[in-house]
């Protein structure tokens, strides 16, 4: 099956949808659970549903796509009213998907569907199912109904014990391309169209700074995090335009004092925006077609990167790595980042 027939509402991930459409369509090629993983707003939920749909569409089997999100079916697989189609959720307040809830589902899996052929359960933060549930889970996965299909959802398969992953194969959601992530932003979310009228370089820095992630950047265009997204970004790029020159130690001090002074946890994302940039332009020394992960504007890193060596660039990554190591073990914000500072300042002197 074509990939652009397969799963029409996921962006991306043509590989996975082929495998997922061949698996339904084909006798026996259906297994009774899959770990969908991949990180946070990279679209595990949508997929997990579309499988549903899937599964029952009315249409299977013709020219339609797969789903095809018109027949009454997939309409309300869709609008999260079949009764066939349980999501499990741990408990409001709980940090664990426990045993009393794996428990409950083990029971309710023995009542034949009420309308489709398949019982389907979308199983949301699997990876926090504690090692009693899992084990409780795994009973009913060794020998499953025939019209049972689990759909476990995970960040990472890792966390689930061998023994469940090795009844249930992993569907890992790729991260997708920067121009398909900004491409759903505007087709979801006003604000990320409003910010791009308004100002298209912090509209690219948040398609860039989502990783990958369609969700992640419809949550910061949705909200007020956009803004230090842009000022952390901001100071990124600054830091690497102000190394690359001689006698920069007052311009560094005013760029960074709002973090040195500010929050840890701010800080730590200032670093790690400060990592990805100067990871990017190291990479690009070696290799002008190196992918990006933190410069929105290819020919911006390129400029930056001509007043860097090699050398240089990889002194100062590891400076901001040194500096990273030492927050997230609690050393003293201030200081972590005069640090930095000093050692941006000795790697310029040696250059």
């Amino acid at each position: 099956m074509e990939a652009d027939r397969c799963f029409p509402q996921i962006k991306g991930n043509s590989a996975l949808r082929v495998r997922i459409a061949g698996d339904i369509m084909s006798a026996g090629g259906l297994a009774h659970a899959y770990i969908i993983e991949g990180r946070l707003g990279s679209g595990r939920r949508t997929l997990a549903k579309n499988i549903a749909a899937a599964l029952c569409c009315e249409r299977a089997g013709t020219n339609a796509p797969l789903p095809c999100g018109e027949c009454p079916t997939c309409r309300k697989i869709f609008a999260g009213i079949s009764p066939d189609v349980i999501t499990v959720a741990r408990e409001d307040g709980k940090a664990s998907l426990g045993i009393d809830t794996i428990r409950a589902l083990r029971t309710d899996v023995h009542i034949l569907p009420n309308e489709l052929e398949y019982k389907i359960y979308i199983i949301n933060d699997a990876d926090t199912m504690t090692a009693q549930a899992q084990n409780a889970l795994l009973l009913t996965l060794e020998e499953p109904p025939s019209y049972l299909v689990f759909l476990l959802i995970a960040e990472s398969s890792g966390s689930l014990l061998e023994t469940v992953r090795s009844r249930a194969p992993s569907l890992r959601m790729q991260p997708l391309p920067p121009d398909t992530v900004a491409e759903i932003a505007l087709e979801r979310c006003p604000e990320a169209a409003e910010l791009k009228r308004e100002n298209e370089s912090a509209f690219r820095g948040i398609i860039m700074a989502s990783d990958g992630s369609a969700g992640r950047a419809i949550e910061l265009f949705s909200g007020k995090e956009k803004y230090a997204v842009t000022a952390r970004r901001t100071a990124a790029v600054g830091f690497c335009r102000i190394a690359a020159s001689r006698g920069h130690g007052q311009e560094l001090l005013s760029l960074l004092q709002p973090y040195s002074s500010g929050k840890r946890e701010e800080a730590a994302r200032m670093l790690n925006d400060l990592s990805l940039a100067l990871r990017d332009l190291a990479l690009l020394k070696k290799s002008e077609k190196a992918p990006l992960r933190f410069f929105a504007d290819a020919d911006e890193a390129e400029e930056i990167c001509g007043g860097y060596t090699l050398t240089r660039l990889l002194s100062l990554y590891d400076a901001v790595e040194n500096a990273r190591d030492l927050l997230s073990r609690n050393a003293n914000t201030r200081l972590t980042v005069f640090g930095l500072m000093n050692a941006a300042e000795a790697s310029e002197a040696r250059r």
